[in-house]
């Protein structure tokens, strides 16, 4: 009889081995005590597409922000943020681009910045596309014009160079796993 008993404990103790964890996991992911996802970013979902003037954008991928009308410390502080990400990309810099995108072309005579690497667009129908981004926010874009990440921008710099260095972890992310671009 206690051979039995001992045989009964044995397999309840291998059953509860196997069920203990998926039971955990389960109550884990249903009462959302484990966030996945290791972006920095506040990712899009639906993810938005560009698609009309997607071709005035340059290859590969890119860090974009759109221009506001009167450029203020929160702007000074996201254009030298996008040129930092840009060098201190190192190898990938030719696959990265930063892009501030202006309403007009009066505004872009107008925009004033000191940041060398930053390449300036005039497209008002992908601002358009783009107005279920928040305002001023760094957004990323990848190779097939999708917008996925977005950051928000801080008038605080060193809030902002904070943030820069989470662009820059998903960045380096993005392009180690990507084939395009």
């Amino acid at each position: 009889m206690s051979s039995l008993n001992r045989s009964r404990r044995s397999m309840i103790i291998v059953f509860l081995a196997f069920i203990v964890p998926v039971l955990a996991a389960w109550l884990f992911l249903s009462q959302n005590w484990y966030e996945a996802g290791t972006n920095k970013g506040i990712l899009l979902q639906p993810t938005i597409t560009l698609e009309q003037q997607a071709e005035q954008l340059p290859e590969g991928w890119q860090v974009g922000y759109i221009a506001p009308q009167n450029c203020a410390i929160t702007c000074e502080n996201a254009l030298y943020v996008m040129n930092q990400i840009d060098v201190a990309i190192g190898k990938d810099t030719d696959r990265l681009t930063p892009v501030v995108l202006h309403q007009s072309e009066s505004l872009q005579a107008g925009f004033n910045h000191s940041a060398p690497h930053i390449t300036q667009l005039v497209t008002p129908e992908l601002i358009e596309q783009l107005s279920a981004l928040p305002e001023n926010t760094l957004f990323i874009i990848d190779p097939m014009h999708n917008v996925m990440l977005y950051y928000p921008t801080h008038e605080d710099k060193e809030q902002m160079i904070t943030e820069g260095k989470n662009v820059l972890a998903d960045l380096r992310k993005l392009l180690k796993l990507s084939r395009i671009g």
